[in-house]
């Protein structure tokens, strides 16, 4: 009976036993290991991770709009009419004066005409346009030690057209030529008398434009070659200055077969 108590202690002080039900210990087999999880994509085709590529700056992307504005082709344009006004140079050999004495060395070997023209263009296709334009230049020849002066005017017509290469949507550039004539009048003053002679010539011209567009508004630039062909007999004279000289110097006071360059610079309205 005295074993009972003993007995009864040792019981309550004996650890539970396991429960059968609890997940044993993992134990190394020597299997193959397990497979590493997967980053499955969403069924809306979006990645569940992260995009790390970074969007292109608003800046960035409007200034290259505006750069591919000036070189890229747009959509064709409404307004196929141009008229403008332009200042104009041109370049041409000096006159071969016989009718009164100025030495060549005031002159130079090439003189330049300053004045003004009117154009006028029309775009049957984006990629050809017909032109009419006018130009008129003036330059005054003179002798330094006498009261002797020449003063030159010419008006220059022509049709033409123009193959445009380039066609953004703010500058265009074009090939242009044409064929047309020129009319130019010499007003004499030489010593108390007067004298006036006129003349014409056939011109053919080639050269290049650039179109600078600003909606309505166009800046047109130009740089032409003239070949010109002149009538010397032709020459129509007038006055006490011409009247005294020979048949020589009544003839037009230029080669037959020479050149010309021209420049302008011009504003246009576009409809």
């Amino acid at each position: 009976m005295a074993a009972l108590p003993a007995l009864a202690l040792a019981l309550a002080l004996a650890p539970a036993p396991a429960d059968d039900d609890a997940p044993l210990p993992a134990t190394d087999q020597g299997g193959p290991p397990a497979p590493a999880p997967v980053d499955t994509p969403r069924r809306d085709g979006a990645s569940e991770q992260p995009s790390t590529a970074a969007a292109p700056a608003p800046e960035l992307d409007a200034k290259a709009k505006r750069r591919a504005r000036w070189v890229e082709e747009g959509a064709p344009s409404k307004r196929r009419f141009l008229v403008g006004i332009a200042g104009v140079l041109m370049q041409v050999p000096p006159l071969r004066l016989r009718a009164v004495p100025i030495d060549p060395r005031d002159v130079g070997r090439t003189v330049a005409l300053g004045g003004l023209g009117l154009f006028g263009r029309f775009r049957p296709r984006p990629i050809v346009g017909l032109e009419l334009d006018i130009r008129s230049g003036s330059v005054r020849y003179t002798r330094k030690d006498a009261d002797v002066s020449v003063r030159q005017d010419q008006l220059l017509v022509d049709v033409g057209a123009l193959l445009y290469l380039g066609r953004g949507d703010v500058f265009q550039l074009a090939l242009a030529g044409g064929l047309g004539g020129m009319a130019t009048q010499l007003r004499y003053d030489a010593f108390d008398a007067t004298g006036r002679q006129r003349y014409g010539a056939f011109t053919l011209r080639v050269g290049a434009d650039a179109e600078f567009l600003l909606k309505r508004i166009a800046i047109v630039l130009s740089f032409r070659t003239y070949g010109i062909v002149t009538d010397r007999r032709g020459a129509k004279s007038s006055g006490a200055v011409l009247a005294r000289t020979n048949d020589e110097g009544r003839r037009a006071p230029m080669a037959t077969f020479s050149t010309m360059l021209s420049g302008s610079i011009g504003i246009a309205y576009r409809f």
